[in-house]
């Protein structure tokens, strides 16, 4: 199992989960269609989070596993699932539509920090991506009311994000990209030792709980 967490700048009411793509590969580069009740949108090399509010800072986490968590806790709420096919190497990095790469979360998952937060999925597999979202169901209505205390510095803790992305099936690699495949491996697994802080593989399903400290608590939820 791989997890990775980073913080990302939503503007427009949306953010990016999106391939590393070489420069000068042929890929589609369909934009996203934002007229639709669609939470996530997805277009080739790349998925749009719809976000409830206009601007503000997500906690967004990318994770690689075999089944859908069996157990969710109560403060997330599932936006669906979607199929995801890789179109190159299948590293997804988190950005936002004018801020950039998302910066890593400090302090959670050892090894995740000094560095832009990617997940490496296999070229040669289809994924369903399930999301979950924390705290979207009111936080409109939160930032709304932190903007009329007249509260203009605070940008953190509106929502946060998880996406996990379960094998599916297969695909035939892209030419571009068989020269360069190769077998990922699993870097994580639920040993004792790489317990992630709450994320546990048991008679495999994934147990999921999150860690205790979560960021954006502060603002109400």
């Amino acid at each position: 199992m791989d997890i990775v967490s980073g913080v990302v700048g939503i503007e427009y009411s949306h953010f990016y989960i999106a391939e590393h793509i070489e420069e000068g590969f042929a890929s589609v580069g369909n934009l996203p269609d934002f007229h639709t009740d669609e939470p996530v949108i997805v277009t080739p090399g790349m998925l749009t989070v719809v976000s409830r509010v206009q601007a503000h800072r997500a906690w967004v986490t990318l994770m690689a596993a075999e089944a859908e968590p069996e157990k969710q806790t109560e403060q997330w709420q599932s936006l669906g699932s979607w199929l995801y096919r890789p179109i190159y190497g299948g590293r997804m990095g988190i950005s936002g539509p004018t801020t950039g790469p998302a910066t890593p979360a400090m302090g959670w998952l050892p090894g995740n920090q000094g560095f832009a937060p990617t997940l490496t999925l296999h070229p040669a597999t289809i994924y369903r991506v399930h999301v979950y979202a924390r705290g979207r169901e009111d936080s409109r209505a939160r930032y709304e009311a932190a903007m009329a205390r007249k509260e203009w510095g605070l940008s953190e803790g509106f929502e946060d994000y998880l996406a996990i992305f379960i094998p599916a099936g297969e695909q035939a690699l892209a030419p571009q990209v068989k020269r360069n495949a190769v077998d990922l491996g699993v870097w994580w697994g639920c040993d004792g030792h790489n317990d992630l802080q709450g994320f546990c593989r048991t008679s495999g399903w994934l147990w999921w709980s999150w860690p205790v400290w979560v960021p954006g608590q502060e603002a109400g939820h």
